[in-house]
């Protein structure tokens, strides 16, 4: 027994006479919606480089004020370490008048209470006891 191919006269008939009603509209929302997501991927686009060089603008600008600063901090470094020079001073106490005293005094101060009165001294507070201060 061979095998015979069915027809189905009633069905294509059917379909082909679909076919030939149907009128041939162009598909413009597959176009449309192209050309949308093109217009909108441009334009983020654009919004991101802007975005990106507002950023580079302002590290510049950053940077830029990290150098001053460290410029000025150097500078300061310089000023911190030429006042406190020992010659400079020692030039700067003589120029004022300030020098080692020639002769040494003790100075012996009572405690006092807080009502005015003189308290035995305990210990006695000594000024200049070493060589120099």
């Amino acid at each position: 027994m061979t095998a015979q191919a069915i027809h189905y006269r009633n069905r294509r008939s059917r379909s082909a006479n679909r076919d030939q009603t149907r009128v041939a509209v162009p598909r413009i929302f597959p176009l449309v919606f192209f050309v949308l997501a093109v217009v909108v991927v441009f334009f983020s686009m654009i919004y991101l480089r802007i975005s990106l060089d507002e950023a580079a603008i302002e590290l510049n600008g950053i940077e830029t004020e990290i150098a001053v600063e460290q410029s000025r901090q150097l500078d300061l470094r310089y000023d911190f370490a030429a006042l406190q020079d020992p010659l400079r001073i020692a030039t700067e106490a003589q120029r004022i008048g300030l020098v080692y005293p020639q002769e040494r005094i003790a100075i012996v101060m009572d405690r006092l209470a807080t009502d005015g009165q003189v308290l035995e001294s305990d210990v006695p507070v000594r000024a200049l006891t070493g060589d120099r201060p």
